[in-house]
């Protein structure tokens, strides 16, 4: 077996200058997770968070890192818990594939917990950002479909080694100690997809950035682990996948045509729901302009094999079990004409012209896109006067090839923020906008403080 966890360190210790596309794609990825973090700090889960974390209103000795959203400070590991944890709450964050995961609610949090710790320039939270990246993708390529398959969620379980290799680069671990903090964050890589639909799911990507954080000071300070814990026979990978085996060439490929850059690596989310939802969403959304209000008799969506995974409930109870079903997702959709944050509440999931749709519709594989992994999803509604309508969408927006435009990203942003005012929206997104140069990322860290 190949040293991997040396190899591992090898590259998140490595000097290596990335390419503009890489640059800006992690630059707008990281902009559009810190406008779904200031939402997701008004979510439900934010409030049982604030009172079991220790904090203070404003620095302290021990508190010095800021929960976004809030005008409080914890230590650096748990303000990355919170600010991972409501970055993903609405579920309104990036994806990658293959990894199957949401990288930026893990990284972005890990990284300014990291430059309260370092006082990193923003050129160096991009780098660090690409490079945990890198991790995601390639324990993807490594170890997917079958790891997610298995019920392991990978925005933890690949998270928290993509956040300590992130967060080991912006503070200048050597290769030892990398390597440590490597053992030490692979001991607390976990996550089921039984929680998906509960505060537990954006709590994993709260746990991957914490895990990170605190696995890097750790080793920083000294704290041992195995040398070899990603390869040894009980370690990460054969552990994770026990009994299915893994690949260990993407592994050695570190840094190599980079994840950020692939076709499908990065994707935006238009829709704040599970990306499996997000080509039904769209077809569903043509579809009810064409509609112009005529009465629906059925639905079918035919989705590919992997749908079934993660979009776990047809008629939900709650706004985030709603974001796990596709049936409320096109129904929402063919009823409201759109689908974004003010879609997912309590009124309209329980909308009885909603539920009623839900109750005609029906979600099946279809062969022509079985064993499609960018969840490809056709939706056919047939109307009382018989008319046959139907939408296939192969590719959701947001992926690279429908990447999102300036205008779009910064009117995604303005939703996220609107809670926040007009004034703080411009003045945060322009600091966002000229992170790349930013000597010191506290700058804009300073610019997320909310007065309480």
């Amino acid at each position: 077996m190949p040293d991997l966890t040396l190899a591992m360190a090898d590259f998140a210790t490595r000097k290596q200058t990335y390419p503009p596309l890489a640059r800006s794609r992690a630059l707008d990825a990281m902009i559009d997770c810190i406008g779904c973090m200031l939402a997701g700090s008004r979510e439900p889960l934010a409030a049982p968070l604030l009172k079991v974390l220790p904090t203070t209103q404003g620095e302290s000795a021990l508190h010095t890192a800021l929960l976004i959203g809030t005008g409080r400070y914890g230590s650096p590991a748990d303000a990355a818990l919170f600010n991972g944890t409501v970055a993903h709450a609405l579920d309104y964050d990036d994806t990658n594939h293959p990894a199957y995961a949401h990288p930026s609610a893990v990284l972005v949090p890990a990284l300014l917990a990291a430059a309260r710790i370092t006082g990193a320039s923003g050129s160096d939270l991009i780098d660090g950002y690409i490079a945990g990246f890198e991790i995601f993708g390639k324990l993807g390529r490594a170890m997917n479909t079958q790891h997610y398959k298995r019920g392991w969620h990978a925005t933890s379980s690949f998270g928290t080694l993509a956040a300590v290799v992130a967060v080991a680069r912006i503070l200048g671990l050597n290769r030892q100690k990398t390597v440590m903090a490597l053992g030490i964050a692979a001991s607390s890589a976990s996550g089921l997809r039984a929680n998906f639909g509960s505060m537990v799911k954006p709590l994993h990507a709260g746990y991957a950035a914490r895990n990170g954080v605190l696995a890097a000071q750790l080793a920083r300070e000294g704290f041992d682990a195995s040398e070899v814990v990603l390869e040894h026979s009980y370690g990460y990978l054969s552990v994770f996948n026990a009994g299915i085996g893994f690949d260990v060439d993407p592994l050695l490929a570190l840094g190599e045509s980079l994840e950020i850059q692939t076709e499908h690596g990065l994707a935006l989310k238009p829709y704040p729901s599970c990306g499996a939802t997000h080509p039904g969403i769209e077809a569903a959304l043509a579809l009810h302009a064409e509609l112009n209000g005529e009465e629906i008799a059925s639905i079918e969506a035919g989705v590919c094999e992997m749908a079934f995974s993660p979009l776990i409930h047809v008629m939900p109870k709650t706004p985030l079990e709603g974001k796990f079903s596709l049936h409320f997702c096109v129904a929402a959709a063919l009823v409201f004409g759109e689908v974004k944050l003010s879609t997912f509440t309590d009124a309209k999931v329980m909308d009885p012209r909603v539920r009623a749709l839900i109750a005609k519709m029906s979600m099946k594989t279809d062969e022509r896109w079985k064993d499609d992994s960018e969840f490809s999803t056709e939706i056919t509604v047939m109307t009382q006067s018989g008319r046959r309508l139907s939408r296939h969408i192969p590719l959701a927006a947001g992926k690279p090839e429908r990447w999102f435009s300036p205008q779009q990203l910064r009117a995604k942003f303005d939703d996220c923020t609107v809670a926040f005012g007009g004034v703080f929206q411009s003045r945060v997104y322009t600091t966002l906008r000229a992170l790349d140069q930013m000597p010191d990322a506290m700058a804009l860290i300073s610019q997320l403080t909310i007065k309480e």
